[in-house]
């Protein structure tokens, strides 16, 4: 009876992983899908498209790179 509480917070972690994911994956996604029409609705305005890139590098930098763990206390890797 003791391991339920573990298993059933360690299922709620990985799912919280997998909903994180999906959303990155769906806001990279989305991001992407507005570069395409910038580009093609502005003729390639690179002001427009270099902020776009600056989100999709911010997202990625706090989810894939885990920039944010550089400032916390706790040791995570």
């Amino acid at each position: 009876m003791a391991q339920e509480p573990e298993v059933n917070s360690a299922q709620a972690a990985r799912r919280a992983a997998y909903r994180q994911g999906f959303l990155v994956l769906v806001g990279l996604a989305v991001l992407t899908g507005l570069e395409f029409l910038i580009a093609g609705l502005t003729n390639g305005s690179a002001v427009f498209l270099f902020i776009m890139a600056l989100l999709k590098a911010g997202i990625i930098l706090q989810y894939f790179m885990h920039i944010r763990s550089l400032w916390t206390e706790e040791e995570s890797h």
